[in-house]
C-alpha cells in the first residue's frame, strides 16, 4: 500500500474571499458534469455542505447516486487553506466495480490552498490516495488520469462560481 498525491492549480479572476466561499460552500450542481466522467461511471457530485466549520468540523459531499463522502476538516484557515479526509459511504462504487470504501483504490485526503496573485487567486487542489494489492498496482495509471480529469473539472467549476460571485454588485 502506498500513499500517492496528485495536485493541480488554476488562476481564478476573483478575490481569495470569493474563492474561499466557492470552496467551502460548493454549488456543484451548477457544474456541467462531463460526458467522459459519466462514461467512466463517476457519479455527478450534487452539493457539498460544511456541517461544522473549523478543524475537527465536518463537510458532507452528496452525489447523484444517493451516496456521500463524509469529510473531517483537518485544516481551516479562511482565505488560505482548507484540508479534509475522505470517508465514503459503504458501497460507494465508481466505474461499477471500484468500491471506494473497501477496494484497491481509496481516497485518503484532499486540500485546497489559496494564494493571492496579480488579478485574482491561485487555487490549488491536492488529493492523496492509496492503491492496494495487485489490483491497485494495475490501476495506477488509469486512477491518476481519472483523478487529474476530476480535479480539473472541480477547479473549473469552483473558478466559475467564484468569478461569478466576485462580479456581483456590493450591497
Amino acid at each position: 500500500m502506498s500513499l500517492r498525491r496528485i495536485e493541480q492549480s488554476t488562476h481564478v479572476a476573483a478575490s481569495p474571499e470569493a474563492v474561499w466561499h466557492a470552496v467551502t460552500n460548493v454549488d456543484v450542481a451548477s457544474f456541467r458534469h462531463p460526458a467522459y466522467l459519466a462514461a467512466l461511471g463517476i457519479p455527478k457530485p450534487m452539493r457539498a455542505e460544511v456541517v461544522r466549520s473549523g478543524v475537527g468540523g465536518a463537510r458532507v459531499a452528496h452525489f447523484e447516486n444517493g451516496l456521500r463522502f463524509s469529510q473531517e476538516i483537518t485544516a481551516w484557515t479562511p482565505g488560505e487553506h482548507y484540508a479534509f479526509t475522505f470517508r465514503p459511504d459503504a458501497g460507494f462504487r465508481v466505474a461499477c466495480v471500484l468500491d471506494l470504501a473497501d477496494g484497491p483504490f481509496r481516497m485518503v485526503s484532499g486540500a485546497y490552498r489559496l494564494t493571492p496573485v496579480a488579478g485574482g487567486t491561485r487555487l490549488s487542489l491536492s488529493s492523496d490516495y492509496e492503491l492496494r494489492g495487485a489490483a491497485g498496482a494495475l490501476l495506477g495509471v488509469p486512477v491518476r488520469l481519472v483523478l487529474w480529469l476530476f480535479q480539473a473539472y472541480l477547479l473549473r467549476g469552483l473558478a466559475r462560481n467564484a468569478e461569478r460571485r466576485d462580479r456581483r454588485p456590493s450591497a
